[in-house]
């Protein structure tokens, strides 16, 4: 509710009728290139993904892991659950092609990963504002202690890993110990370890793979530079490349920190204006620019539904057809 009254506000002191105008200025051309660029982060993401698959069998190829990847991030825009629903639902739809296990396991090292190329590429949009804004003492101070934290973070995952911390292994050993015997964690209990043990093989192992679905991953968040410097060209009676990287900077910190705010309605508009008025642009030119970016979610949130729906019938099928086969089976 609070993110709905942010968007409002900042909607109603914009103005409608403004972030009309300049949705029109855009045009349906621009609408085009802001999906083709926000397409090729999916692809980006998809092919990332393939690499993170531990199977023994067939890797899945990037187009084949796009729907899943569309379904997945459909649900993670649109519903309040965010990643608890999504990545599960990737996991689901990509069990048609690798075993669970396999799938589970590559969904969460992706995310991992993913989640640390947004972080250096947030630490680096960071130093650019701290190099270009340095007679602000207060933001010194703000960007020393969010670039500490970073690296702190980052310096405990590493030890996490090295050490084989198994912390969902730990946390079932907690469970087991104070009583709790839930038969949804036994018959699960195996697997989850399974999974965790899979992941740290990864990250343990395979350090020229992580290294290049890192850059990967990297090169994914300069598409949302392409889209902000477009947006701000168009909108915006000036731009330049510095400015477009410093709001993807911050749109990848609120994406990271609101996760399961849908669409981040209200914080992205929120941060992006934020950022525009700390290096002398307007806040309202912010506001345009998430707005106008919220187009090609949607349609990008479309189509991962409309594959959502899909997949269900099929699966419906194939259960049926499962079923069919187990009674002709049992009558011979």
């Amino acid at each position: 509710m609070a993110s709905i009254a942010l968007f409002v506000y900042l909607l109603q002191r914009t103005g409608p009728v403004a972030v009309i105008e300049n949705i029109r200025v855009v045009g349906w051309w621009g609408v085009v290139v802001l999906i083709v660029l926000s397409g090729a982060r999916h692809v980006f993401r998809a092919l990332g993904w393939s690499y993170c698959v531990q199977t023994n069998g067939r890797r899945p190829v990037v187009l084949e892991l796009l729907g899943p990847r569309l379904i997945g991030e459909a649900l993670n825009d649109l519903t309040p659950a965010g990643p608890l629903l999504g990545e599960p639902a990737k996991v689901a739809a990509v069990s048609r092609l690798i075993p669970v296990q396999a799938g589970a396991s590559s969904v969460v090292i992706e995310n991992l990963i993913y989640a640390l190329g947004s972080v250096l590429f947030m630490l680096s949009g960071l130093v650019l504002a701290l190099v270009a804004l340095a007679e602000s003492r207060g933001l010194w101070w703000t960007g020393g202690g969010l670039l500490g934290g970073s690296l702190a973070c980052i310096a405990v995952a590493r030890w996490t890993v090295t050490r084989r911390v198994l912390l969902l292994g730990r946390m079932l050993d907690f469970l087991k110990r104070s009583g709790l015997h839930w038969a949804f964690l036994e018959r699960h209990e195996q697997s989850v370890r399974d999974v965790e043990h899979t992941i740290y093989e990864f990250f343990l192992k395979s350090r020229r793979t992580f290294l290049a679905v890192l850059a990967i991953e990297i090169a994914a968040n300069f598409t949302g530079v392409g889209e902000a410097y477009l947006i701000l060209k168009v909108t915006a009676a000036r731009t330049s490349l510095f400015a477009a990287y410093l709001v993807e900077s911050a749109s990848r910190a609120v994406q990271l920190t609101f996760a399961f705010v849908p669409l981040g309605l209200g914080v992205q508009e929120g941060a992006a204006a934020a950022t525009l008025q700390a290096i002398v642009y307007a806040a309202s030119e912010g506001v345009y620019l998430a707005v106008i970016r919220r187009i090609r979610t949607l349609f990008w949130a479309a189509a991962g539904l409309f594959l959502w729906a899909r997949y269900s019938i099929l699966s419906s099928a194939d259960e049926k057809r499962a079923t069919i086969y187990e009674a002709a089976q049992c009558q011979r």
